[in-house]
């Protein structure tokens, strides 16, 4: 058996913002992840993991099928991957991180330590096209793992079956997410401004306050200039229409700020993004937010003269939805065809 460490070669792909050094791969986001090509009869990884309250679940996928879905220990562990292959054929390998980042714990954390195999890495897999997600529980794929059960637990939560992963398979494309369940534009659900996106797009993973992932750079400003976005999809305001419902908010005001804070995030995004093509989707579960949407649209239009910047109503699934009121696997199926189709029409491709 050989051991691979992930700093000693370039033979394999990354998914999401993440950090490789010596000592091995942190992985911080829902959908972030590794992917490479193994020509080996059996491959096993070590992993090391933490946590205080909520699990961290990890995703096998060999050869575009999920294979397991595994709750990690805490520790230092290993699993297998695969074994008993002919090791004829490269095995593509993909590994993703299943569990969201979980900002309220303080030990929350997931490292590829190294992989073990008897064979050796392929050509690297390839990809075009590079898409950004930012978003909220919906991003996060909330309600697409166990979807009759009413619990806040890490299982109801499935990155996979999420529409990021759907539409990035769709388009062959590699992606990237920074969501977080309850977080909005301008305020999270329960009205707490400071649980924002936009305050955190420029860091590697600026919302973890784990002491270890702090350690090892997760509050660093993130290399913009290692991967070049094609497009970048904005997909909050759900959580914002909670925040207003809530009544701790003069809707007025509220709605100034919201659109303001739209503007200002639209400018950022382009500010890091320069040449990216950048949709701001939405409708998911309502469609309260989207004249303010398209209103912070139009003025970012109108003030920077950028038109590479647009609004997309996506499919509504307030009638299919399962866990906790989220949209079920169907649903983000349907909401990912939409939103491919739309990225590959002809607006999406020549303005880029």
């Amino acid at each position: 058996m050989e051991t691979i460490r992930l700093n000693e070669t370039d033979k394999y792909v990354t998914f999401g913002r993440t950090i490789t050094n010596n000592d091995g791969m942190a992985l911080f986001w829902a959908g972030s992840g590794i992917e490479m090509n193994v020509l080996a009869g059996c491959l096993y990884v070590n992993i090391e993991c933490s946590y205080d309250n909520s699990e961290i679940m990890l995703d096998i996928i060999l050869d575009g099928e999920r294979t397991q879905k595994i709750v990690l220990d805490k520790g230092v562990k290993k699993y297998m991957v695969f074994n008993g292959m002919y090791g004829k054929k490269p095995v593509n390998v993909r590994i993703v991180r299943d569990t969201q980042n979980m900002p309220d714990e303080k030990n929350h954390y997931l490292i590829i330590k190294s992989f073990e195999a008897d064979g050796k890495l392929e050509d690297t897999p390839k990809y075009s096209y590079n898409l950004e997600f930012i978003g909220d529980s919906l991003t996060s794929g909330e309600g697409c793992g166990l979807t009759a059960r009413e619990e806040w637990i890490p299982v109801v939560f499935d990155a996979v079956e999420s529409y990021t992963y759907k539409t990035a398979k769709i388009m062959g494309a590699c992606y990237s997410v920074l969501s977080q369940s309850g977080w909005g534009l301008y305020s999270s659900w329960d009205a707490n401004v400071k649980n924002v996106l936009p305050d955190y797009y420029d860091e590697i993973c600026g919302t973890s306050n784990c002491r270890k992932c702090v350690d090892i750079g997760a509050h660093d400003k993130w290399d913009f200039s290692s991967v070049k976005m094609d497009t970048v999809v904005v997909n909050l305001g759900t959580n914002d229409s909670n925040a207003l419902k809530t009544g701790k908010f003069e809707k007025d005001e509220f709605i100034v700020s919201f659109k303001a804070k739209g503007v200002e995030f639209l400018k950022k995004i382009r500010a890091y993004n320069e040449s990216c093509y950048i949709v701001w989707a939405y409708g998911m579960l309502g469609d309260d937010m989207e004249p303010y949407i398209k209103e912070a649209v139009e003025e970012y239009k109108a003030a920077t003269g950028d038109q590479r910047v647009e609004y997309l109503k996506l499919p509504d699934c307030t009638g299919d939805v399962g866990a906790r009121f989220h949209p079920t696997p169907r649903a983000h199926e349907r909401v990912a065809k939409a939103l491919a189709e739309h990225l590959q029409s002809y607006q999406a491709f020549m303005l880029r």
